[in-house]
């Protein structure tokens, strides 16, 4: 179920990804082009290349947490044996989860909250919450990548980063 849950959720990551930065790269291009060929602008593309880049980085935290990128100090994870670094993972990752239920909570109380009192966006005259609502919907990809890593902690136990350094000798060259 873990496994399928997440290949949807990659993939259903990648294409949010792909479609907002898509709309903020050609809508900067055609702003670009507006007021250097036209001297003139379109009013709301600045606005929606915002809300598409903040889109990105809520989506793209579940990613990284997905593809172990976020930052870390791993002085620990080097010095101690594998036994005592998987229950590293888990705590870091039970951090994450408590980080993820108040992302996710907040994110749908200030999205219902804003709702409730119909606030607009500057340009677009949009409903504001909208806008609002990838703030909650990342908090609940955050849980679920992070249950992920403690499933995958407790499966499969991390190994030193010697070991790590090791197997990948190969590559380094």
């Amino acid at each position: 179920m873990f496994a399928t849950l997440n290949r949807i959720l990659d993939h259903l990551e990648s294409v949010a990804m792909v479609v907002f930065m898509s709309i903020a790269t050609v809508l900067t291009a055609l702003q670009v082009i507006y007021r250097y060929g036209f001297n003139s602008s379109l009013f709301w593309v600045e606005e929606v290349v915002i809300y598409s880049i903040i889109c990105m980085s809520f989506v793209g935290a579940s990613m990284g947490v997905r593809n172990g990128v976020h930052i870390s100090v791993d002085v620990l994870n080097a010095f101690v044996p594998p036994a005592v670094n998987r229950w590293l993972h888990i705590i870091a990752a039970v951090l994450g989860i408590v980080f993820a239920c108040f992302l996710a909570y907040y994110g749908f109380q200030l999205f219902f909250n804003t709702l409730g009192r119909g606030q607009r966006t500057a340009a677009l005259r949009l409903p504001m919450a909208w806008f609002y609502l990838p703030i909650a919907i990342s908090g609940l990809l955050l849980l679920v990548r992070y249950l992920w890593v403690i499933h995958h902690a407790w499966t499969k136990p991390p190994v030193s980063l010697a070991e790590e350094l090791a197997a990948e000798k190969d590559k380094l060259v």
